[in-house]
């Protein structure tokens, strides 16, 4: 009998040891993971379409507007609005890749780009995609690192 007693309180202790463990282990925020980007940086309302803000300062302050595709030949080009929605005037750069209708990337090679947004503007970017299979954009903009850019706005 007692061995039974004892044998049933080390399995409750072992449970109650297992479910203080796995509640104790919470997941990784997205701000610690940086395989992940955090959500208000990222406007995935367009179903084809992704704008990922590479700086937070833009938070609330560019989006994407007027999204349009259409096949030329066997490829598929895309045409997104970015637009200032602040009273800022930004100096920015963006980038262009492409994914497949199942989300994989196909196209890492692009380059960083420089453009202007007045206060309120919409700058419209056409790009088409390099390979047949290519269906979704994603669209990265960024305040630029460069020490020169940073100098001449402060003029």
């Amino acid at each position: 009998m007692e061995r039974n007693m004892m044998t049933s309180f080390f399995k409750i202790f072992m449970l109650v040891v297992l479910s203080l463990s796995i509640l104790a282990c919470k997941p990784a925020s997205v701000a610690e993971n940086p395989g992940f980007v955090k959500q208000d940086t990222l406007d995935d309302s367009h179903p084809r379409a992704r704008l990922v803000l590479g700086s937070e300062k833009l938070v609330g302050n560019i989006r994407m507007a007027n999204i349009r595709f259409r096949k030329v030949g066997l490829f598929t080009q895309a045409q997104v609005g970015i637009q200032n929605l602040s009273d800022v005037r930004y100096n920015l750069e963006y980038k262009v890749e492409w994914e497949d209708e199942s989300g994989f990337m196909l196209d890492q090679s692009g380059a960083w780009q420089r453009f202007t947004l007045a206060p309120t503007q919409i700058d419209t970017v056409t790009t088409t995609g390099k390979v047949q299979n290519a269906y979704k954009v994603v669209f990265t903009v960024r305040l630029p690192d460069d020490p020169f850019i940073i100098n001449r706005e402060q003029k």
